[in-house]
C-alpha cells in the first residue's frame, strides 16, 4: 500500500508540473503576442505620423531605424529595413536632402536621424506646396474641362459658386482667346466693382480678344462707358437697350463653344455650358436682340 501511494504521488506531481509548465508556456505566448501587437501598433503610429509629414513608407522606415539604432551605414539600414543596398543609398540621400537625416563626419559613410522637430518644418513645407498645387489646379481646371467636352458630342455643364466662380469664368475668357459676346447685367458693376472690369479689359486687349456687348442704357452705365473707356477695355461694339428692358441679375457670356450664365445674387452661381450647338444658338439670339435694338 505504501509503495502504491508513493508511485501515485509521483505521477500526480508529474501531471501537476506538466500542467504548470503548459500554463507558463501559454502565459509567455500570450504576453509575447501582446507585446508584438503593442509594438506593431506603436510602429504603425510612428509610420503614419511620418507619412503625414510627407515621407514615403520606405523613407519612414529608414528614419525610424536611424532613430532607434543611432548612426548607421546604408548597408546596415538595408539589413534593418529589408531594402536593397541601392535603395538604401538613394533613400538616405533623399532624407539628407529633406534635412531629416544627417551625414556623420568621418571616412565611413554613416547617417543619423535629425531631431524629430524638423518633421514639423517638413510638414509645413508640404502644406504650402499642396496649397500652391491646389491654386494651380484651381486656376487651370477650366482649360482641362474645355478639352474634355470638346472631344465629346454631348454637352456638359459646370457649376461654380461665389466670387471665385465668377473670377474663374473671366480667367477662362482670357485663356480661351476667342472673341466674345455678352449680355451685360445692370447688376455686375455693383457686385464685382468697376476696378475689376477695368483691369480685366486691359488684360482682354493684351490677349487680342474683341467683345461685342449688349447693355442697359441707364444713366450710370452710360456715364461710365465713354468712347475712351470702350477702346481701353477692348469693346469693339456696344448695343444699348432701353432702361428697364433687361433687369435680371444674370449676365450671359458667349465665347467659342461655351456659354456662361452668371447670377449676381447674394449667393452667386455660375453655370457654364460646353456645347457648340448651344453656343451657336445663343449667338444667333444675341444677333436678334442686337438688331432689334438698333
Amino acid at each position: 500500500m505504501y509503495y502504491f501511494c508513493y508511485i501515485l504521488s509521483i505521477f500526480t506531481n508529474t501531471v501537476f508540473i506538466s500542467n504548470l509548465l503548459l500554463h507558463i508556456y501559454y502565459c509567455q505566448y500570450v504576453f509575447d503576442k501582446y507585446l508584438f501587437v503593442c509594438y506593431t501598433t506603436y510602429m504603425d503610429t510612428l509610420l503614419q505620423t511620418l507619412r503625414h509629414a510627407g515621407l514615403t513608407e520606405p523613407q519612414a522606415l529608414i528614419y525610424v531605424a536611424l532613430l532607434q539604432h543611432g548612426p548607421l551605414s546604408p548597408a546596415q539600414l538595408a539589413k534593418q529595413t529589408g531594402e536593397s543596398r541601392t535603395n538604401a543609398y538613394m533613400l538616405c540621400d533623399k532624407l539628407s536632402t529633406l534635412g531629416i537625416a544627417l551625414k556623420v563626419p568621418g571616412k565611413k559613410l554613416l547617417y543619423e536621424a535629425a531631431h524629430p522637430a524638423t518633421l514639423e518644418t517638413l510638414a509645413e513645407k508640404r502644406r504650402k506646396q499642396l496649397q500652391r498645387s491646389e491654386r494651380v489646379v484651381h486656376e487651370n481646371v477650366s482649360s482641362l474641362i474645355d478639352i474634355y467636352f470638346e472631344s465629346r458630342d454631348t454637352p456638359g455643364v459646370v457649376t461654380r459658386f461665389g466670387k471665385d466662380g465668377i473670377e474663374q469664368v473671366y480667367q477662362h475668357i482670357l485663356k480661351d482667346g476667342h472673341n466674345q459676346e455678352y449680355l451685360q447685367s445692370p447688376h455686375d458693376g455693383a457686385y464685382m466693382g468697376e476696378q475689376f472690369y477695368q483691369e480685366f479689359g486691359k488684360k482682354r486687349i493684351a490677349a487680342g480678344i474683341k467683345s461685342r456687348v449688349i447693355s442697359v442704357a441707364d444713366k450710370k452705365t452710360l456715364a461710365a462707358h465713354t468712347p475712351q473707356r470702350e477702346t481701353a477695355e477692348g469693346i469693339s461694339e456696344r448695343t444699348w437697350l432701353q432702361e428697364g428692358e433687361y433687369t435680371a441679375p444674370v449676365e450671359w457670356v458667349i465665347q467659342g463653344s461655351t456659354v456662361s450664365a452668371i447670377t449676381f445674387t447674394e449667393q452667386p452661381i455660375v453655370l457654364t455650358i460646353h456645347s457648340s450647338y448651344i453656343a451657336e444658338s445663343m449667338r444667333q439670339l444675341f444677333e436678334l436682340v442686337r438688331k432689334s435694338s438698333k
